[in-house]
């Protein structure tokens, strides 16, 4: 009789628990963010989608009532009308949030807009658009002010004088433009001649782009790119025997250039931050979406990594954080 009515309970209890987990099941509420950049297939978006990844599985892990999930895509390389149809696809598929590059002053208005009349909250990171883009908020890099601290870093150590060539991917990327106008900005104020090349986002081209522009100019004093394309220098260099004699520096963290100022061909690179580009926008868009918290513009900053710090740096990037 005790066996029966044990039995019994216990179908009992986990019947209860069954009904329980099926109501937790039902009342939880799942959101699909969207990240979509330009030049999508680049090593740099690695901690920029880590800490976007990281910080929904800090939300799920402290609200089991929430479940968000995220996922990258874009073009392989910068193309704006492919970037946008994949945005307009996106939006098509009824997603919670989207997080994307502006890489372009107007190409994005209209999709954002469609985006945020459809309820789907829009959060512009490391690239901004115009001044007339409704997305709600932006996270990245204040780009102007990263161009003039790579063209202060460079004068002190080529000086007021000499040729420099300036790397760029496309002159149409809103982000990288700026970048540009930043640097040239503190370069016109000294004696400095310098070319901005358009390089491509193709490396092996822009590695071409660069030695033509050093063999043409062999008394240039350096090489700098406004883009992930200063990977390319220490090849560009190496192959020209260049190493010491002339300096490369540029922007951001990809293994390969933390390894060429490791080797000794780069002497530094402009860090923004990535892994916050990503982790910031999915904390804005679910406490958005829970609490009606609007989101809010963040400046992700501007590091300068050296032979100084380039050894920590990536021991960070090994575990995708830089």
């Amino acid at each position: 009789m005790k066996s029966r009515l044990f039995a019994a309970l216990s179908l009992a209890l986990v019947l209860t628990l069954v009904a329980s987990f099926a109501v937790l099941a039902a009342e939880k509420k799942t959101y699909e963010f969207v990240i979509i950049t330009h030049s999508a297939s680049i090593d740099f978006w690695v901690p920029l989608v880590k800490g976007a990844q990281d910080a929904a599985a800090m939300i799920n892990a402290a609200n089991p009532n929430v479940e968000i999930t995220v996922r990258h895509t874009g073009p392989r390389l910068f193309n704006v009308s492919e970037q946008r149809d994949i945005m307009e696809n996106v939006i098509e598929a009824g997603v919670d949030g989207i997080i994307t590059t502006l890489p372009d002053p107007t190409a994005f208005d209209e999709p954002v807009a469609q985006a945020l009349a459809r309820g789907i909250p829009v959060i512009g990171t490391n690239t901004d658009a115009g001044p007339n883009n409704p997305r709600l908020a932006y996270v990245g890099q204040g780009q102007i002010a990263a161009g003039r601290a790579l063209g202060r870093k460079l004068i002190e150590l080529i000086g007021t004088k000499g040729k420099v060539g300036i790397g760029i991917e496309d002159l149409g990327h809103t982000a990288l433009q700026e970048r540009l106008q930043g640097l040239t900005e503190v370069l016109d104020e000294t004696d400095i001649e310098y070319t901005v090349l358009v390089t491509t986002a193709d490396l092996t081209q822009g590695a071409s782009v660069l030695e033509s522009y050093l063999i043409a100019n062999p008394d240039a004093k350096a090489i700098v790119n406004v883009d992930a394309n200063t990977q390319c220098h220490g090849v560009v260099l190496r192959n020209l025997g260049l190493k010491g004699k002339v300096v490369s520096a540029g922007f951001d963290l990809v293994p390969a250039t933390l390894q060429n100022i490791v080797d000794g061909y780069t002497a530094f690179t402009i860090d923004q931050n990535p892994y916050v580009q990503g982790f910031y926008p999915v904390m804005q868009l679910y406490l958005y979406h829970e609490y009606g918290i609007a989101p809010g513009d963040i400046d992700s900053g501007v590091g300068i990594i050296d032979a100084s710090n380039v050894q920590q740096v990536m021991e960070l990037a090994q575990k995708g954080y830089r």
